[in-house]
């Protein structure tokens, strides 16, 4: 038997615009992943058995599923799938949640990835050789699932799929996350932007290679239009942001979460923030 320890990283969305509705239902987005420090830890063990292949996943968080709508057991799936794994294996997955769930961080993505990681390295699989393989089997678990391979920032467009690696794209400040325990549908968000199907809407992040905050106007995450009408706390914990010192803030993903920068050489706005945020219960995670 085989067994390990992972971390899983979470992305924040550093600009998010929503180029066109296709005519499949899924949307053409640009945007730009980039990593953060926030993570979660699986455990995954791996040993042959005798019959056929079995998966246990186990959360230390009750609403995480734990049959085969959890995202890690479609990894699974996926991988014995694409790669003819033909011989029975007993596999067991912990999963210790530190990512908020549904928050646009992208937690069980990446959860899905480091599985999917693990797996490659039990089997051998020779990464040069099955490169395409690979990132096609990551697309059919999630859209996002081929970022937390490379885990680098990188530009991505398409339903977000398509990706670029951008050298240097760097966030020279402390990055605060903020939580304040809701879940934002992303199918309501999605739906509630009132896109015109085949209408191409105009948008400069391809043409970004670092982040500047005198261009911090092309960094707009489309989803705040809506969301900050419904989430109302979303918005003002933005502006609160503001208030506290932040030089930049902005939803990840469709939300819930919310993240700024703070400069790196005075924290007292970081840390004033952070107790702000911390004192009404959010979830707070300095990056």
């Amino acid at each position: 038997m085989e067994e390990v320890r992972l971390d899983s990283y979470a992305k924040i969305n550093i600009g998010l615009k929503i180029v066109s509705k296709r005519e499949d239902g899924f949307h053409n987005i640009e945007t730009i992943f980039y990593p953060v420090k926030l993570h979660d830890e699986i455990q995954i063990s791996i040993e042959p058995c005798e019959n056929y292949n079995t998966v246990y996943i186990t959360c230390n968080k009750y609403y995480v599923p734990s049959n085969k709508d959890n995202i890690c057991f479609k990894a699974v799936e996926a991988f014995f799938k694409n790669f003819h794994i033909k011989d029975c294996y007993k596999i067991a997955i912990n999963i210790s949640k530190k990512i908020p769930v549904g928050g646009g961080l992208g937690g069980g993505s990446s959860d899905a990835a480091a599985v999917l990681k693990q797996l490659i390295r039990f089997f051998k699989i020779n990464i040069k050789e099955h490169r395409e393989k690979i990132m096609q089997t990551a697309l059919s678990i999630g859209s996002d699932v081929p970022f937390f391979l490379i885990m680098k920032p990188c530009f991505g467009e398409g339903r977000g799929e398509k990706m670029k690696i951008l050298p240097e794209f760097n966030i020279p400040y402390d990055i605060l996350i903020i939580n304040p325990n809701l879940h934002v549908s992303t199918k309501w968000a999605y739906e509630n932007l009132g896109l015109e199907p085949g209408k191409i809407y105009e948008s400069d992040l391809k043409k970004v290679t670092s982040f500047d905050l005198d261009k911090k106007e092309m960094f707009v995450n489309d989803f705040e239009r809506v969301v900050f009408q419904k989430y109302n706390t979303l918005k003002q914990i933005k502006d609160e942001l503001i208030n506290q010192g932040a030089v930049f803030s902005s939803m990840s993903g469709s939300g819930a979460t919310m993240y700024a920068f703070f400069k790196k050489d005075d924290k007292k706005f970081l840390n004033r923030a952070y107790r702000y945020f911390k004192e009404r219960n959010y979830f707070v995670f300095i990056s």
